[in-house]
């Protein structure tokens, strides 16, 4: 069981990095499609349903997670869509694969190379999802301005760091190179 504030910190997160991740796809559908192409791991022909199908469910996790009622729908399709990118990753690095465009969008900054850290990033918002599935637990309480406080500083701390956490795995991608 869990606290109600936790669910909304986590549904903040998720929906938002979801949401920017699917406008940046949809903005540079072009460079996704090249960055899908390039871990070779579906005929050409798949390539593009594949590519606007995992926008799509990008985005509609999004919004499900955004809707109360359709928010634990919202959270699987979110694993769903970390699942498969985190496994695009995991078997192109084990290919030795590494100089591909991530293709994750969104403000996380230029394009990244293949690397553990991103595998790890997504366990990260994987286990947000989860924590969006746990029940909330204990009595019914009204939420108050301490709550509202609490959610705003928290999601927006851990959007913080999820992007700043992006840029340095990203930097760190670079010094590896030098």
């Amino acid at each position: 069981m869990t606290d109600p504030v936790l669910v909304y910190v986590a549904v903040g997160c998720l929906a938002g990095i979801f949401l920017l991740g699917a406008i940046d796809k949809l903005r540079h559908f072009t460079s996704f499609e090249a960055a899908a192409a390039a871990y070779a791991l579906m005929p050409s022909w798949l390539l593009r349903p594949f590519t606007v199908a995992f926008v799509l469910a990008e985005g509609l996790a999004a919004v499900l997670l955004l809707v109360p009622g359709n928010r634990a729908l919202g959270a699987i399709c979110a694993l769903g869509v970390l699942l498969l990118a985190s496994a695009g990753i995991a078997i192109n690095l084990l290919r030795g694969r590494r100089n591909i465009d991530c293709g994750c969008g969104g403000l996380s900054g230029p394009p990244s190379e293949l690397s553990g850290w991103l595998v790890l990033r997504n366990a990260g918002l994987m286990l947000l999802a989860v924590l969006v599935l746990i029940p909330v637990g204990g009595p019914q309480r009204s939420l108050g301005w301490v709550d509202a406080v609490t959610f705003f500083g928290a999601t927006l701390a851990l959007l913080g760091l999820y992007f700043a956490l992006s840029q340095l795995i990203e930097s760190h991608v670079r010094l590896q190179k030098i």
